[in-house]
């Protein structure tokens, strides 16, 4: 769990950073792009050329049905129904992109990639959760009995807090401490630190002293805006009384004259208010500048703004220098949070150096964790088997209706075929040189010409003789013909 110094509270009521460790958002969006063109027209030139079947000559390439490469014949599907244009297996249902292709074996599909995921999904829901049983329950801190442990020395500067916390059922909270240099403030609660109250709190103080020549008193306390000090004192004799900031305290007493809140020189009574501006340690000085004792009686009454109010909160004083050690039941689940504070209301060091030692007791073993969350493998189990079904049915799917021909023709005439009635007989042999033509041959294999419609230019390159292959469309070629029956690429004798 999250570890760390974190802010008391510091000027204004408000509270100055640090502690918790949080988490943090990553991301982003992936961006696609619109791409596309525009394809512009050309001027053309040559033979002019009308029904007659002329050759057609122009400047740029041919367009259309046959301007492909490779002249391969162009199939459609044709179903009964308008929207039915395509075979069942190209829907998103039966998509190879995850369900992989009919014909291909099972291991080039995506939700099986040959084993490797189902043998994760084996290792997720088998082995993990056994090996978590036999050691330790995995995201988690702790061990296979419900116990976790900090341990650590750290520097706790003024006005911070050091803080752990855990999730507890039931248990305790173990605990042992001890600060160096200074007092702090020790707390056991279940919400961060952030929630606890602020309270105004009135503190008074009746005391009496007697100063030797040369000797000064100093009643502090560490205040935020709108505080209130009200003083008044009675001397034996003259003395010397201020009011001034740690700081220039410090600048006084090394022989320097810094400014004060209250400065009043010379006096045996005095009495006043200051409201404070800025949170601070602020001293009440008592100096006796004069050659005889002086008893000095005083009444100080402060009215204290944003005080942590830790009613009903389980607290302890660590004193300097003592161990403190003990431990705390807990008697509700939740998080339960440990907090060592500097408090800079019973402490004026700047810094001071903590050790700690604190078991969480919580109260649930890496057993009964992950029957807490064997519902979640059940479900991730069920979507696996529910996708590797559909994937299995999907793929019988696409060949089934790969295989299957139309019961029957469309009632409508389709635009991309002729009806019977204007249908030409049936071309078995080259109308200009009688030669056998195959039944799917678009030239003529014995003098190259084009079976239907017009030629649209001539191949510029032939065909070596006794090749396998045009050389033009890549198409196989038989050892008798002359020319390509799909683009009608001369062949070399």
């Amino acid at each position: 769990m999250p570890r760390g110094g974190g802010g008391g509270f510091r000027g204004g009521g408000g509270f100055r950073g640090g502690g918790f460790r949080g988490g943090g958002f990553s991301g982003g969006f992936r961006g696609g792009g619109f791409g596309g063109g525009y394809r512009g027209g050309g001027s053309r030139s040559g033979i002019p050329f009308g029904r007659t079947g002329a050759t057609r000559i122009t400047s740029r390439s041919p367009s259309g049905p046959y301007s492909h490469r490779y002249y391969a014949p162009h199939r459609r599907y044709y179903r009964p129904y308008w929207w039915y244009h395509r075979p069942w297996y190209y829907r998103w249902w039966y998509s190879p992109y995850w369900a992989g292709n009919w014909y291909r074996p099972w291991y080039y599909s995506p939700v099986y990639v040959g084993g490797g995921i189902l043998f994760m999904i084996i290792l997720a829901l088998i082995i993990l959760p056994v090996a978590g049983v036999a050691f330790l329950f995995p995201f988690s801190n702790a061990d296979t009995n419900g116990y976790v442990n900090y341990r650590s020395t750290e520097t706790l500067y003024f006005n911070e807090f050091w803080y752990e916390y855990e999730y507890i059922e039931t248990g305790s909270i173990d605990y042992s401490i001890q600060s160096l240099s200074s007092d702090l403030t020790f707390i056991i609660w279940n919400s961060p630190f952030e929630n606890i109250e602020t309270k105004t709190d009135h503190i008074d103080v009746v005391y009496s002293k007697t100063l030797s020549n040369n000797e000064y008193w100093a009643e502090w306390l560490f205040l935020k805006p709108d505080s209130i000090i009200d003083y008044e004192f009675n001397a034996s004799n003259q003395l010397y009384f201020f009011i001034a900031s740690g700081y220039d305290l410090y600048l006084w007493d090394q022989g320097y004259s810094p400014s004060f809140y209250v400065n009043i020189a010379n006096t045996t009574l005095g009495s006043g208010s200051l409201i404070i501006e800025e949170a601070q340690d602020y001293y009440i000085v008592w100096f006796n500048d004069g050659v005889t004792s002086v008893d000095v009686d005083y009444t100080i009454n402060y009215t204290a703004t944003d005080v942590l109010d830790l009613t009903g909160i389980y607290t302890q004083d660590i004193l300097e220098g003592v161990p403190l050690s003990g431990s705390y039941p807990i008697l509700s689940a939740g998080n339960w949070y440990f907090f060592i504070y500097f408090d800079p209301m019973i402490s004026p060091e700047e810094s001071t150096t903590i050790t700690f030692d604190v078991t969480y007791n919580t109260g649930v073993t890496s057993t009964e964790r992950w029957l807490g969350v064997q519902w979640i493998l059940i479900i991730v189990l069920v979507v696996v088997i529910i996708i590797l079904l559909a994937a299995v049915v999907a793929r019988k799917g696409q060949k089934k209706l790969k295989l299957k021909t139309p019961e029957k023709t469309p009632t409508d005439a389709s635009p991309y075929k002729v009806t019977t009635e204007e249908a030409p007989e049936k071309i078995n042999k080259c109308k200009r040189c009688k030669a056998p033509l195959k039944p799917d041959s678009k030239f003529c294999p014995n003098c190259g010409g084009k079976i239907e419609g017009r030629q649209i230019g001539a191949p510029s390159m032939t065909t070596p003789a006794n090749a396998k292959n045009c050389s033009l469309c890549g198409s196989k070629l038989t050892e008798t013909e002359k020319f390509c029956k799909w683009c009608g690429t001369q062949v070399e004798n």
